[in-house]
């Protein structure tokens, strides 16, 4: 029976040498398997923390260029206001010079007249001179009650004032 003793002994021996063997193995296994991983996962980390990188630059150029374009659009766009109003000022201010130049020759065209009109019922004995019709010709005020004269009675007085 020793001798099942001695081998159960060396059996049980050889068993915890297996097991601590085993155990080393698979600690050196692990901890190898765990570097691994390691590096995996910092070489994605490292990936993932380019292409976000990456795609925060685009976006931030996407958005640099899009502000650059309204800021051109609305300064355009102003401008164009901007010269569409100074031209409509401007034109109507043309407008309305000329339009003043326009009342004041008629204006000094009236009084001229006026002052002909004038003189002549005085050189005339208020004899008033007009203008009759569609056709504006020149006509006075006749008096008919004081009758015709002449072979035809083409004739008449004038009426005065």
């Amino acid at each position: 029976m020793s001798s099942l003793l001695t081998l159960a002994k060396d059996l049980e021996q050889k068993s915890k040498a297996q097991q601590q063997s085993t155990g080393e193995m698979l600690k050196a296994a692990f901890s190898e398997h765990e570097q691994s991983v390691k590096a995996e996962l910092n070489e994605s980390a490292k990936r993932i923390s380019a292409a976000m990188l990456d795609h925060d630059q685009k976006l931030s150029s996407d958005m640099s260029q899009r502000t650059k374009g309204m800021v051109r659009m609305v300064s355009q766009t102003w401008l164009t206001i901007v010269l569409v109003s100074v031209l409509l000022i401007a034109s109507s201010a043309g407008i309305l010079w000329w339009q003043g130049q326009q009342m004041l020759d008629n204006y000094i065209t009236i009084q001229e007249q006026k002052r002909t009109q004038a003189m002549l019922s005085e050189k005339n004995n208020g004899v008033q001179l007009s203008t009759c019709g569609e056709e504006r010709l020149r006509c006075v005020k006749v008096n008919p009650e004081a009758g015709r004269y002449g072979k035809d009675s083409s004739w008449m007085i004038l009426e005065r004032k």
